[in-house]
């Protein structure tokens, strides 16, 4: 049977939201990046300016930022593993024009931390604490008197 922390324990999850649902942050580690720089050739910059006459989409620009958010987010992954964690939070990207804008910066940056699944029996523990920040809350509270997260 496929099992999700074994998957999790090689390969990094990767998400844009400060926690996982279903899982207890174990450990923050620290800010985690990968980045990319990319330079168009003369002839993709040819056809580039080509298809900016006419308007529309230019599609060479489209698959080379493609490629640089791909590598970029597999550098982050890399580096994430390399400082011990299984999982970046609050991931996110950005560009820049560097060079006179004849080549372009792409990073993807978040925070590595060591995350493991909640399991079973595990939640009545929890009960009254907040899934999204962790704040202990009163047992008959229906959501965090932090941060408004519904609570279980």
């Amino acid at each position: 049977m496929w099992n999700l922390w074994e998957t999790l324990s090689s390969e990094i999850m990767v998400v844009t939201t400060p926690t996982v649902p279903g899982y207890n942050i174990l450990r923050v580690i620290g800010p985690v990046y990968g980045m990319t720089i990319r330079s168009r050739g003369v002839g993709g910059r040819f056809v580039a300016g080509i298809q900016g006459m006419f308007g529309g989409e230019i599609t060479s620009y489209v698959s080379e930022l493609e490629n640089a958010r791909r590598e970029s987010l597999q550098r982050l992954r890399d580096n994430a593993r390399n400082m011990g964690a299984n999982a970046v939070l609050a991931a996110d990207f950005e560009t820049s024009d560097i060079l006179q804008s004849s080549a372009i910066v792409f990073s993807t940056y978040g925070t590595a931390v060591v995350v493991e699944p909640i399991r079973a029996g595990q939640d009545t523990a929890l009960r009254g604490r907040c899934s999204n920040c962790g704040t202990e809350n009163p047992q008959e509270a229906r959501f965090c008197t932090k941060c408004g997260t519904a609570l279980a």
